[in-house]
């Protein structure tokens, strides 16, 4: 009896509600349902207010739908996004990553495409790197050759806008399954590769990279994910030298087999200590680091029942049922066809939940609340499912209790651009933690958003948001308490303080 009860409590732990149910619908899937995606990644890229869906496929196509009211109509041959007019060139490259980042500080979010060519022999001209520059009439024009930034013949996989010198531009990161990864620091709209001079040119098979500042130093590390056998590392910053510290930490995971590795990381506090973990989907056993708050980490995969194993690709947290304990949802393959969890945290460890109608993806991974409704609604792609490797995007449809216990939270620099790497806690009127996440640099396959970040609340009482910007200074943190019914269908938005 004694060990039932137990189990009941894993379960069914004690929130100020029920578990919800998973109830999850396709949105459009007859303008949504495009095949041979790869990755996705959110952004209001027009400034209307509401959240636009980019889509990277195989066979070098671009798709960007715009949401009008919660209804989506792709644009991208409207806007420009077409990588190359040669579609016979482009047969064979896949458009493997993309970012969002307003990299000229004009308010307008630009556009980051990586590629890999899927061929025989060497690597045509055409698999490149594409930047677009978003002009902000609706229309993006192609600068990356311009600006230094195209890549030529490189397989790149994650990329990320962040400002890593604290000198209030955004750099780009890009991790190159085919070479040295590079880090193209931002020169006044024109970028230089600092990769080798900073320590950061890691000459392994990379395919995923999480940044953000690990031992709360003030400057942003990055643990990066490497496949075909090869050890992962942690890069920690030391004034803009990297050094590696995965072996020390024990989180570079030695003695894989070849056809094992890490591929895609993302960070989140799974149990609100006010500490960022890491979990990291593999080719292999998954990886679940905790952070111990002085710069160390344990996995704790096994003992949390997060582990698995398998083909997993990409990997994101999201709080899908607004119980305050943020979930992950794992893409992943067995046999060419998905083979994905939906982890529910219980906060005495996780369980797999996932329905049918989730199962539906072998790469990307977004979470975000498109609709502005309150609950985080899924975005799914699928490259080469036997069964019909087709994109999809997923409604949540959350009690209206539960969405109502919500908030969102929009983190803006000084300069009202995104702030990749800053970190929002919330805290309750008695100042206990409630929960942490980070401004995303990038997860969920080769793809970053710019989304706000997103707390499920176990109660609709007021909260204090704290904003921890990463900066030239270190940490700057700010504070404001608001009452989360006043922002029901809005986002917050914090604005650093000059």
């Amino acid at each position: 009896m004694r060990k039932l009860l137990a189990a009941l409590v894993v379960l069914f732990p004690a929130t100020s509600h029920a578990a919800e149910a998973v109830n999850f619908a396709k949105v459009q899937p007859d303008v949504l349902a495009g095949t041979h995606a790869l990755s996705s990644a959110w952004a209001d890229y027009d400034n209307d207010g509401d959240l636009d869906l980019l889509v990277a496929y195989g066979h070098g196509v671009l798709k960007l739908f715009q949401n009008t009211n919660g209804v989506f109509t792709d644009v991208a041959r409207k806007a420009g996004l077409i990588p190359n007019p040669d579609a016979k060139a482009m047969e064979l490259i896949e458009l493997r990553s993309s970012a969002w980042g307003d990299y000229d500080g004009d308010g307008n979010l630009d556009l980051y495409i990586g590629t890999r060519f899927a061929g025989t022999g060497a690597p045509p001209p055409e698999n490149r790197s594409y930047l677009f520059h978003n002009n902000g009439n609706g229309t993006f024009t192609e600068v990356a050759q311009k600006l230094g930034v195209d890549a030529p013949r490189a397989s790149v996989r994650q990329a990320s806008f962040i400002d890593l010198d604290g000198d209030g531009d955004l750099d780009l990161y890009m991790a190159d399954r085919n070479g040295p990864n590079r880090m193209f620091r931002n020169d006044g709209g024109r970028f230089t590769d600092i990769a080798a001079q900073a320590g950061l040119d890691d000459k392994r098979f990379t395919v995923g990279t999480c940044w953000f500042d690990m031992d709360k130093d003030g400057d942003l590390d990055a643990f990066v994910a490497n496949q075909d056998g090869g050890t992962d590392a942690f890069y920690k910053n030391d004034k803009g030298t990297f050094t590696d510290v995965a072996p020390q930490l024990g989180m570079n995971s030695p003695g894989r087999a070849k056809d094992e590795g890490g591929v895609g990381c993302s960070v989140a506090d799974f149990d609100n200590d006010g500490n960022l973990d890491i979990y990291v989907a593999t080719y292999g056993e998954d990886l679940l680091y905790r952070n111990n708050g002085n710069g160390t980490f344990t996995n704790v995969a096994h003992a949390q029942g997060i582990a698995g194993h398998g083909h997993m690709v990409g990997a994101s947290w999201g709080d899908f049922d607004n119980d305050g304990l943020v979930d992950v949802f794992v893409g992943g393959y067995h046999d060419n066809e998905p083979d994905d969890r939906l982890y529910r945290n219980t906060g005495k460890g996780f369980v797999n939940v996932i329905t049918p109608v989730m199962n539906g993806s072998d790469h990307g991974v977004q979470w975000a609340d498109f609709d502005n409704d309150g609950d985080l609604d899924l975005d799914l792609t699928n490259d080469f499912s036997k069964s019909g490797a087709v994109h999809v995007l997923l409604k949540n449809n959350l009690g209206d209790a539960a969405r109502k216990k919500s908030l969102e939270v929009m983190v803006r620099d000084a300069k009202g651009k995104f702030a990749p790497g800053a970190e929002v806690r919330l805290y309750d009127p008695a100042g206990r933690i409630l929960g942490t996440r980070l401004v995303n640099t990038g997860d969920g396959y080769n793809s970053q958003s710019v989304t706000p970040v997103h707390f499920g609340l176990a109660s609709d009482g007021p909260v204090t948001v704290e904003v921890t910007y990463i900066t030239a200074r270190g940490r700057v943190a700010q504070k404001q308490t608001v009452k989360p019914a006043d922002y029901a269908g809005k986002v917050l938005t914090v604005t650093q303080h000059p």
